[in-house]
């Protein structure tokens, strides 16, 4: 009778859980049609509205690129860009986003020439975007699963050649889980640490010191990405792709 109750109130928690999941994503899948037909509509205002309430609740590759489509068209570089950026960081290879990055930032005030880039560290920035999480962490839990199942399986397995295969493929299993184990926590830190900005403010001063007293080195502009190597209680340190740093106030930078 007591196994039995264990097993009515599992299935019910299950069936709670599975509910709640899927309530949820009705939800958020109205709210995100409401949203584009309001784009659709030319109501900029309330399609903004949408996709920002979905993002207040989660991450979402289609509300962050078409809240970027809705900023732009409204004319707001600097929240478009931002946006475009964000959805990069969720889906990297998107052209779409690319594209619309390209036609976004020729809109901006600033022009500044990127040092020359090493061409190893942006692949590997690549393959550890945060939009590529949750892809290094379906690679780790399939291949510690599948690795130690075929270590499990060699135990009780007959025949030399047969252990002999069920051994290679668990090491190789094993590799590829540790491996991706190890892009997936890379991936996660560059979600929890974002080190880059867009600027916010219609123009902001860049000075060689935090605060207002420090003399103005250069002005940037609205729509601007800029890299935080520092932070203090109100100004952060900021550098350009060009390699010219700064101080700017923080409230004038959001971060990407």
């Amino acid at each position: 009778m007591e196994r039995m109750s264990r097993t009515l109130l599992t299935a019910f928690l299950l069936s709670l859980s599975a509910m709640t999941i899927a309530w949820c994503q009705g939800d958020v899948k109205a709210a995100f049609e409401a949203a584009n037909a309001a784009y659709s509509e030319g109501d900029y205002e309330a399609a903004i509205s949408g996709y920002e309430s979905i993002l207040e609740e989660r991450m979402h590759f289609e509300s962050e690129y078409n809240l970027g489509n809705a900023y732009y068209k409204s004319g707001d570089w600097g929240p478009a860009i931002l946006h475009y950026e964000r959805a990069a960081l969720l889906s990297p290879s998107n052209e779409d986003v690319r594209t619309n990055l390209v036609l976004a930032n020729a809109q901006i005030k600033d022009r500044i020439e990127s040092l020359p880039s090493n061409g190893i560290t942006d692949i590997w920035e690549r393959i550890t975007a945060p939009g590529r999480f949750q892809l290094w962490a379906r690679i780790m839990l399939f291949g510690w699963t599948l690795g130690f199942v075929a270590l499990a399986w060699r135990l009780w397995a007959k025949g030399v050649e047969n252990r002999r295969l069920l051994g290679s493929s668990a090491g190789v299993l094993l590799v590829m889980g540790l491996s991706s184990m190890l892009l997936t926590r890379t991936s996660a830190k560059r979600i929890e640490s974002s080190k880059t900005a867009i600027v916010m403010a219609m123009e902001s001063a860049v000075r060689n010191e935090p605060g207002y007293e420090g003399m103005t080195l250069f002005m940037l502009h609205e729509g601007t990405k800029v890299t935080v190597t520092d932070r203090s209680s109100a100004h952060w340190k900021i550098q350009l792709a060009n390699g010219n740093t700064g101080w700017i106030a923080a409230s004038d930078l959001t971060e990407i």
